[in-house]
């Protein structure tokens, strides 16, 4: 189960005649965020429905401008839709509130804080935004299209070489630096949220629990838990807000590359409460017990992401990235934070102190 939390109000889908409902193995998660762009069935976050074309209209909310081809996933808030622009011709991944018009002030809130997260960031690795409207007062965007799937996906077959894996992280962690650099956070980083095009190269999707560094917006409050489970860093396991900085998304960049190398995250109870509880109290397994073969170089790097102190991380993804550089190349990594972590991105990416 991917254990996403908090688990907000679904609108449950109820499928017309004519309509093929599928899900991945282990069936759709509750609350789970949909799936920002995949190109393929949404393995983990919701179902993918195919519709006959008698029926589509009646399932699905038209667009002015585009035409709707498919359901990709669903989350508690959004619903993600594979979509051809009729005027350009080209797919993309239409993204809507499930609530529509009735959607509340907060909703509305953070839907437009993703569409202005997503906006701010250039950078291949980052899946980018075509368009922000509203069509008869449901508020929409249209997303790059990735066609090769997720990463999450492409792990059901079993954990990645070695080497294939730390280059998947290494630029998944450059992209991830830009964001930093744009005071974004991602806060909900992992498998199901890489995507992958048809050459393999990494795009950070879905930016729906973003926190902006610049702008305390109100859309998060202390004790919340916003994220999924196995991912998360301990500070926000334990619903500390204001604690959470690029640090947090480098945690979560060592935990995908735990699980690229073992097949598994690094903490997985039988219920979301145990989960949490592992991510804050437990220290990982190490990866070398899980795969023998792994390098030792490379889990000294995973081990180093997860570290239940902040402090004890990478100070910033670009640091991470580097590293991981290094050992692809057949150098050691640094021991301790390079000058460039604890000055060059203290401002902009929020490594000084945290305000409490």
């Amino acid at each position: 189960m991917d254990e996403t939390v908090p688990h907000p109000v679904r609108v449950p889908g109820t499928p017309n005649p004519g309509v093929a409902l599928t899900t991945g193995p282990g069936g759709a998660a509750p609350g789970a965020p949909a799936s920002t762009v995949t190109g393929k069935a949404a393995p983990i976050e919701g179902a993918t429905r195919v519709w006959h074309p008698e029926t589509v209209h009646a399932i699905v909310p038209l667009v002015s401008g585009y035409e709707i081809l498919s359901e990709l996933g669903r989350g508690g808030m959004g619903v993600v839709y594979r979509a051809r622009n009729v005027r350009l011709g080209h797919e993309v991944a239409l993204k809507m509130i499930l609530a529509g018009s009735a959607a509340g002030t907060q909703e509305l809130a953070r839907f437009q804080l993703e569409a202005v997260a997503v906006a701010r960031l250039k950078h291949p690795g980052i899946v980018h935004l075509h368009e922000f409207g509203e069509h008869e007062g449901k508020p929409f965007f249209s997303l790059e299209f990735v066609e090769g799937g997720s990463l999450a996906g492409r792990l059901k077959s079993g954990p990645l070489p070695a080497r294939e894996a730390a280059t998947l992280v290494e630029k998944t962690a450059r992209a991830m630096h830009h964001a930093h650099e744009h005071g974004i956070v991602h806060r909900d980083l992992k498998p199901a949220n890489v995507l992958l095009t048809l050459d393999d190269q990494p795009k950070i999707a879905d930016f729906g629990l973003a926190k902006d560094l610049s702008n305390d917006d109100g859309l998060s409050h202390t004790g919340a838990l916003m994220g999924t489970a196995a991912y998360m860093a301990p500070e926000q396991a334990e619903g500390r807000i204001r604690d959470i900085r690029p640090t947090t998304d480098v945690y979560a960049l060592g935990a995908i590359l735990y699980e690229c190398l073992t097949g598994r995250p690094p903490f997985k109870g039988t219920t979301l409460h145990e989960t949490l509880a592992m991510v804050i109290r437990q220290e990982p397994t190490s990866p070398r017990q899980l795969a023998p073969a792994l390098p030792r170089d490379l889990e000294t790097v995973c081990l180093r992401c997860l570290e239940k102190d902040p402090k004890k991380r990478y100070a910033t993804a670009a640091d991470l990235a580097d590293d991981l550089e290094r050992f692809l190349r057949g150098n050691p990594s640094r021991p301790g934070r390079s000058a460039r972590s604890r000055v060059g991105c203290a401002g902009a990416c929020g490594t000084g102190p945290s305000p409490r």
